[in-house]
């Protein structure tokens, strides 16, 4: 019994592509129906259904080539998704946070350095969101401008993930150093909503930028 060709070389594809679910099962389905279309035209000049299912595969190309191919393109896809959810996020999360110790008050002000501190914590969530903002575009242009997809995503998760720390860690010796405000605000229940989505918006896009990195590394070695 002859093997089928087209149903060999998407097994090839389905053992070598790796990444989230959903975006390879789309991706490997639209080469499926690539296929299945070029063994269509086949048929249709006359050739017979094993045949015209050779001819397709071999006129799809290498497999090892195509599966690279592929696993750049799940790294470029989810490198998007992930650098516009940064890019939303961190912004969002400064202006929550400027509502929640606005409500906060302390006797004889602000501290100096907590002031610098909130300054340095809201520019690195802002040039975050920026650079982020940069790789989106990068990452939507890379067939005209010759991106390597896999580097740019990897730059998303290691900018994500250092940022969240730097924020994390800047936030946390903010509240240390501005006691009396820090106390003030978080008496009022709306706070812990706010923290509470802080935490679970940090820990969204921590697994954003561990993914990144996972997939940028796949895409640099290939299958």
């Amino acid at each position: 019994m002859t093997a089928d060709a087209v149903g060999v070389a998407i097994g090839t594809l389905e053992r070598s592509v790796r990444g989230p679910r959903r975006a390879r099962a789309e991706l490997l389905r639209e080469v499926r129906d690539g296929l299945e279309d070029a063994v269509d035209a086949y048929r249709e000049a006359g050739l017979d259904p094993v045949e015209a299912r050779r001819r397709a595969v071999q006129d799809f190309g290498d497999a090892r080539e195509v599966a690279a191919a592929l696993q750049e393109e799940l790294a470029a896809g989810y490198g998007r998704g992930a650098a516009a959810r940064m890019a939303v996020a961190f912004p969002a999360l400064v202006v929550l946070w400027d509502l929640v110790w606005a409500t906060g008050s302390q006797p004889g002000g602000t501290p100096p350095a907590a002031g610098i501190l909130a300054r340095l914590i809201d520019g690195l969530s802002f040039t975050a969101a920026a650079a982020c903002g940069i790789a989106l575009v990068l990452l939507w242009s890379r067939g005209r401008r010759g991106v390597p997809a896999a580097r740019v995503t990897t730059g998303v998760g290691v900018l994500g993930l250092c940022t969240l720390a730097g924020v994390g860690g800047g936030s946390v010796l903010l509240n240390v150093l501005n006691t009396g405000r820090a106390a003030s605000a978080y008496s009022d229940p709306p706070a812990f909503g706010v923290l509470a989505v802080t935490v679970g918006v940090a820990a969204w896009l921590c697994v954003s930028g561990q993914r990144c990195l996972r997939l940028g590394r796949l895409a640099r070695s290939g299958p």
